[in-house]
């Protein structure tokens, strides 16, 4: 009866070091997947912040916010939008189109962290989309909503972040460098070359 006893905490203390084995495995696997997922995030928003500054999509933008604006409101050009193929060597804002629905898609499904993109991207998108709505109504009348709602989803997330934090992201508990004049400089303040810049010692 004793050696039964025996075998049953045994057995019982096998069970308990084999469940919390599985637990401690679990949370390190749960951690290594949330950094794996905050890694793949980044790597993402940079992507995009580096399309985003592409001399070739900083051209579409430069267009698109001047001679775009000028032509738009000749009814003629307007007209152009209501061909089946629409000639996009006369209207490259649609390859800007294009990329701007291709990222709101990613933003839709959740596959990039909307508060780090639209924090950086809020007032540019809602800029963007102001300038480039006519033209997408214009084809919408023919193509119906579905054209470029991705685009149109992240203006829309942009324009509520942007209500949402109307003086900024800037955090609350973190003073502001108005608020910090004279903090860790002065007379007699070396500074020395370190790896982000010039630190004071």
């Amino acid at each position: 009866m004793l050696q039964a006893m025996s075998i049953d905490k045994w057995s019982l203390l096998t069970n308990a070091i084999t469940l919390l084995v599985i637990t401690a495995t679990a949370v390190a696997a749960l951690i290594q997947l949330r950094h794996l997922r905050a890694q793949n995030t980044l790597n993402a928003e940079l992507a995009i912040l580096k399309g985003w500054n592409d001399p070739q999509f900083r051209q579409w933008r430069h267009y698109i916010a001047g001679e775009m604006q000028t032509k738009i409101k000749d009814p003629a050009f307007l007209a152009e939008y209501d061909a089946p193929e629409v000639d996009r060597s006369r209207h490259p804002e649609l390859y800007a189109c294009d990329w701007l629905e291709q990222i709101g898609s990613y933003l839709k499904y959740g596959l990039l962290d909307a508060d780090v993109l639209l924090d950086v991207t809020s007032t540019s998108i809602n800029r963007l989309w102001n300038q480039l709505a006519p033209a997408i109504e214009r084809m919408r009348v023919t193509r119906g909503d579905g054209l470029y709602e991705n685009f149109e989803y992240w203006a829309a997330k942009g324009r509520l972040w942007a209500k949402a934090h109307p003086g900024g992201a800037y955090p609350r508990n973190m003073p502001r460098m108005r608020d910090l004049k004279g903090v860790g400089v002065g007379p007699g303040t070396i500074f020395r070359p370190a790896i982000f810049g010039e630190t004071p010692e």
